[in-house]
């Protein structure tokens, strides 16, 4: 996925790694409240811890639903610009 298309496609349609991305943009944005930083920084570290338990384990499916999931619903609460790095 090319990362411009992170900012242009749906959050839907985005993959765990654009979605994780854009949680970074959020934890990194000046103008969020601690309680976003907070979750957006929690939910990126988590998505880290996660590939690096892939490599060693192998596939997590469910646990990679549920990060997902928690990941849309965040990011869905946030205003777009705040998750673009604007």
């Amino acid at each position: 996925m090319d990362r411009d298309d992170i900012y242009r496609r749906p959050l839907h349609e985005l993959d765990l790694t654009g979605l994780a991305e854009l949680c970074a943009n959020v934890a990194r944005n000046v103008s969020a409240n601690r309680n976003q930083t907070d979750t957006a920084h929690m939910l990126r570290v988590e998505w880290v811890q996660l590939g690096v338990k892939h490599l060693l384990d192998g596939g997590h499916t469910e646990v990679e639903k549920s990060l997902r999931k928690r990941m849309l619903e965040f990011l869905a609460g946030v205003p777009t610009w705040m998750a673009k790095g604007c």
